[in-house]
């Protein structure tokens, strides 16, 4: 990791901080007083420490929710900071420049990668999760699948990263994944180990980012249709011969 990519790797983290201070001081502070003046005055010591249970449980609720939430939206919010990350480590491969897309793009792109990914793998984690809570027995294939299911998304999820800032589409994308199908899935279930850790998948994302972005670039050195598909990008020609750093030589 390079030196100037350090104070970017911060934010994610600094992100979820923030959100989830806030997020306490919403449980906390306006929940919790809420919810005993709701309550309203009780006679009876009894009645008091009833009323005073339900209002701490309705704002522990409250701050689980805002911690939920919070995990949801670092990594959009967190996007500008990550989009550095790459342009960084892009640079240090040797990859062709790229023309910077906005600070909203940035957070949009971010945003829309995160909602991609959950349309299509929330799902299937739900019924393999409905198909383990009704047919128990059924949990020692449900269990595998799901970590498999969780391992492709989060692949596809921090790909989304080097090649959505390049104009990638949709189908390239997939095409992509498809065509390093087992790369694919070997690093998103390396990440999804870590990933595991509650909070890791915040903290831990500048690293996903990076080591994305690295393995998209040595992916492309062997893909077979080089990098001509790639909007803006020309086709590697035998000049890369010239930069031992060039992502055709990775």
């Amino acid at each position: 990791m390079h030196p100037s990519s350090w104070p970017y790797s911060l934010v994610p983290g600094a992100v979820l901080f923030v959100l989830v201070t806030f997020g306490g001081w919403l449980a906390i502070g306006v929940v919790q007083p809420w919810a005993a003046a709701w309550a309203g005055p009780e006679s009876g010591w009894l009645a008091e420490l009833g009323a005073g249970v339900a209002s701490w449980l309705l704002a522990s609720l409250a701050l689980a929710v805002c911690v939920l939430v919070a995990l949801i939206l670092a990594p959009p919010l967190s996007s500008p900071a990550l989009e550095q990350l790459v342009a960084i480590q892009e640079r240090e491969l040797g990859a062709p420049p790229r023309a910077p897309i906005g600070f909203l793009a940035e957070i949009w792109h971010g945003l829309k990668a995160q909602a991609v990914a959950a349309c299509f793998i929330a799902p299937v984690l739900l019924l393999l999760w409905l198909i383990s809570l009704f047919v128990a027995p059924a949990s020692v294939v449900t269990t595998p699948l799901s970590f498999f299911v969780t391992g492709l998304g989060l692949a596809w999820n921090l790909f989304d990263y080097p090649l959505t800032l390049r104009g990638v589409g949709m189908r390239a994308r997939l095409a992509f994944v498809w065509r390093h199908k087992a790369s694919t899935v070997g690093f998103g279930l390396a990440f999804a180990l870590l990933f595991w850790v509650p909070c890791f998948n915040v903290l831990l994302l500048p690293v996903g980012v990076i080591a994305a972005t690295e393995v998209v670039w040595r992916l492309l050195a062997s893909d077979p249709l080089g990098t001509n598909w790639l909007p803006g990008v020309a086709e590697r020609t035998d000049s890369a011969d010239a930069n031992p750093q060039a992502p055709a030589q990775l």
